[in-house]
């Protein structure tokens, strides 16, 4: 009897080890092999299933392989950019989700996720540099809060001239133009005479106007508190 018991119980034990063995997750490095043979076979059902089944350790060598295997030019519409965005989220990188997100064309959605995680202008600038978009600019500008200037010198710094006019000419017919131009704190600090000559040159005289009389504005108001401050 106590044989038999014996025997029962190193069943039992073996069968709970099975069950445990069957549960466990793959380290890292096996689980980022499993995902690029799936790749290697174009069995990315197979690889969403175990995302969502959490048959994976997920990290982020999985997450930027699954990046680089989506081969969309422009806006990202593909399941390999939509499950490197789920693993993105999942080990909680911020900066590469908002990236995704704004990959997939959802800006909006990307600048409020950046709020949420309060990942900063500098984290947007860049951003914005990586995937250019005159939307982006503009919610950068009207939703986040971002100097007009700053995100001007962005576009300009980094050649994307073609913004560079778009987001002035949105804001222009948006009737957003002048109170974005009112809400840059320090004028001093950008290059807006470069800006202007950037207009003019694209023959856009109307929107250089508009900055011309914003730069003598700002002049003259800078120039009288700095003479109120003298006679004080």
């Amino acid at each position: 009897s106590s044989g038999i018991n014996a025997e029962y119980g190193e069943d039992l034990a073996k069968e709970k080890e099975a069950e445990v063995a069957l549960y466990t997750l793959p380290p890292e490095d096996q689980s980022y092999e499993c995902v690029c043979a799936a790749l290697k076979e174009d069995r990315l059902d197979l690889i969403a299933q175990w995302i969502a089944n959490q048959y994976l350790t997920l990290n982020t060598p999985i997450a930027e392989v699954l990046l680089t295997n989506c081969q969309c030019r422009s806006r990202c519409d593909c399941e390999s950019g939509t499950l490197a965005l789920a693993v993105f989220r999942k080990i909680k990188d911020h900066e590469m989700s908002m990236h995704c997100l704004a990959r997939q064309g959802a800006f909006y959605r990307a600048v409020h996720y950046a709020k949420c995680h309060e990942l900063g202008g500098e984290k947007l600038l860049k951003l914005l540099k990586d995937i250019p978009s005159t939307d982006l600019a503009a919610l950068l500008v009207l939703e986040e809060g971002l100097t007009l200037g700053e995100v001007l010198r962005c576009l300009k710094e980094n050649h994307n001239d073609n913004i560079f006019i778009n987001l002035l000419k949105v804001l222009d017919e948006s009737n957003d133009l002048k109170s974005a131009l009112m809400g840059d704190t320090t004028p001093e600090a950008t290059p807006w005479v470069e800006f202007i000559e950037m207009c003019i040159q694209l023959g856009e005289n109307d929107i250089a106007e508009e900055l011309q009389g914003f730069v003598l504005c700002s002049e003259a108001l800078r120039g009288a508190v700095h003479s109120l401050s003298n006679d004080e």
